[in-house]
């Protein structure tokens, strides 16, 4: 039995499956399909691949119903992340030589995947084999020459197969990628600089540049159309590329080539290899997925919403609605409008309409927990529905489907149902495996910081890992408090600070977001004369803290000082926190969501 939710890789899923489960974003993310270079930035698991994945021309045929050459663009598709380009033993080299190899690697890496890519159209290849033919001799040999390649003589180009000369195209790039990596091993061999190397050094406008814009004329290309690079997990290349990359954006070739990249959040540079920085607008434009659906969460409801009953139709051949499949806790429901009922008589006052339904949406949670603590039932809310999961999920798909993978597999394997009898997924399980995950995303996911930044330097008792560790668990437990104590505004999930942080604390914040623990923001200060930063803690970790995902969010003022005990003693920043939590204070707290116009999300 497959299961519905499992999360694929954009090379193990084919065409017509990518097309009948992809759900269009691209209303939220318009810049991403047009033309133009983009940087496209987001958490791992935030669809940032599947989006490429849909916009390569296979899916693209399909969805436009239309043919090769009738698309609006043409995408090759190049994963930076299992690549073997980053050689260390290039910086010994000065600093023109040590570029100059750097490209060539990144070059030529392109080249190899869009050449590969093109094999599976052979049967379009061998309609337009005289052009290919063409194109082979007098500018792939030609630019190859002039780079300082070899090319293949034995054979009359005239009577080469489409099949043939691709693998003849990638048979010369390969030779000169490993011309350059064989020099580079020279180098970590030897103490001292070996000979000057006399191998192929090809860059992108002497190289990549032409080819690709001579390719996109053959007549199966979409004619007066751009090629677009989709360069994924733009963050593994080493600093050298990454400034011949920005120096490849800072062409503005854009209406011929266009490159699309994505990073988790962790370029390293916007600098070229000039030391010049690539401007946003008028070099690229850039998506930041966390902002748009932090700051648009209804569109990204809806988006989740129709992803799972897409997979549910696909893969199950139901007609089942999410929230039918995902059911919630109905005792903890029945309770929790008890609780609110009760909050709305209590809280309603004469002339004014507002005061019983704002307490009870704001306070129903709170009580919920306390009574929970009094009994023998313990402190837990359960997680179960929908909703809940889809708030837990924090903006991040992979967030919502790995978790649901994991619940389809738990309900098969406990109960054993057949395809016919699977309607919904239990609450318990749900509860359970949701639990299972926020855990497992700050215990188990946190061994990938520790491995990273685990080490502890000169002077320092602590590592910035344990930092991290630290200020998650200061944030998580100081919300927790607020949330079970008798304050005016309890559902509490971000911090807005007065002073800007110094560099330590912004280095464990800076950590926090690449690894999904902490979104960044800003909002208008307290005093209403400008902006500060905003960190919101990310609502995975809402089981894990038993907090409430969902409803109003409040925000909590401190100066960076503050927070900045958390990295060392989280007990005493729990504590010193909320000693400013009085009652003046809760009359400024403001309701994150009550204005759109409040916050800006970071581009």
């Amino acid at each position: 039995m497959k299961n519905p939710f499992e999360v694929s890789t954009p090379e193990g899923i084919t065409a017509q499956d990518a097309y009948d489960l992809f759900v269009d974003v691209f209303t939220d993310f318009h810049q991403v399909p047009k033309v133009g270079h983009t940087f496209l930035n987001g958490h791992r698991g935030s669809g940032k691949s599947m989006m490429f994945r849909y916009m390569l021309p296979d899916c693209q045929t399909i969805s436009n119903k239309c043919e090769l050459n009738e698309l609006d663009y043409y995408a090759f598709y190049v994963p930076i992340k299992l690549t073997d380009i980053n050689y260390p033993e290039l910086e010994r080299l000065q600093d023109n030589s040590n570029t100059f190899f750097n490209e060539h690697l990144l070059v030529t890496l392109i080249a190899s995947k869009c050449f590969k890519q093109l094999q599976g159209y052979r049967e379009l290849l061998d309609q337009n084999i005289d052009e290919l033919r063409v194109f082979y001799r007098d500018t792939f040999n030609w630019y190859v020459e002039i780079s300082g390649g070899e090319i293949l003589q034995s054979e009359n180009i005239n009577e080469l197969s489409s099949e043939s000369i691709i693998k003849n195209i990638l048979k010369v790039i390969d030779k000169m990628v490993i011309k350059c990596k064989l020099y580079c091993k020279n180098i970590a061999m030897n103490k001292s600089i070996p000979n000057s190397y006399n191998g192929p050094l090809c860059n992108y406008l002497d190289f990549l540049y032409p080819i690709l814009s001579e390719l996109k004329t053959l007549t199966f290309f979409p004619q007066n159309k751009p090629v677009y690079i989709l360069i994924d997990d733009g963050g593994y290349l080493n600093l050298t590329q990454t400034k011949v990359l920005n120096t490849w954006v800072s062409y503005r070739t854009s209406s011929d080539i266009s490159l699309k990249i994505s990073t988790q959040l962790d370029y390293k540079t916007f600098s070229t290899v000039n030391n010049k920085t690539i401007d946003y607008p008028h070099d690229y434009t850039q998506v930041n997925i966390a902002s748009v659906y932090t700051s648009a969460k209804n569109n990204y409801f809806k988006r989740i919403e129709k992803i799972v009953n897409k997979r549910i139709l696909k893969f199950l051949g139901k007609d089942i609605s999410a929230e039918q499949f995902f059911p919630y806790d109905e005792n903890q429901e029945r309770d929790l409008e008890r609780i609110k009922q009760q909050l709305l008589v209590e809280n309603s006052t004469e002339g004014n309409d507002y005061s019983g339904p704002d307490a009870a949406r704001r306070y129903a949670t709170s009580e919920y927990l306390k009574k929970l603590k009094k009994s023998r039932a313990g402190s837990t809310l359960n997680y179960a529905g929908f909703n809940k999961l889809v708030d837990v999920s924090s903006g991040i798909i992979r967030h919502f489907l790995e978790p649901a993978s994991r619940m389809f597999n738990e309900h098969i394997s406990k109960n054993n149902p057949t395809v016919a009898n699977i309607t919904s997924i239990p609450v318990n399980i749900q509860d359970l495996v949701i639990k299972e995950y926020s855990s497992d995303f700050l215990e188990h996911e946190f061994k990938k910081v520790i491995n990273e930044h685990g080490s502890i330097n000169d002077g320092e008792k602590l590592s910035k890992a344990d930092k991290l560790y630290n200020l998650i668990n200061g944030l998580g437990q100081m919300f927790h408090r607020i949330l079970v104590s008798d304050k005016a505004e309890r559902v509490v999930f971000s911090v807005a600070l007065n002073d800007l942080p110094d560099k330590e604390l912004s280095e464990i914040i800076d950590l926090a977001e690449h690894y999904g623990y902490l979104h960044k923001s800003t909002i208008g200060n307290k005093h209403g004369t400008g902006r500060c930063k905003l960190y919101i803690l990310s609502r995975l970790l809402a089981p894990y803290f038993k907090l409430d995902p969902s409803g109003f969010k409040g925000y909590r003022f401190m100066n960076s000082d503050l927070l900045k005990i958390s990295l060392t003693d989280p007990v005493r920043f729990e504590k010193e926190a909320n000693k400013l939590v009085t009652t003046e204070e809760d009359s400024q707290l403001k309701i994150w969501g009550s204005s759109n116009d409040n916050i800006i999300e970071r581009d």
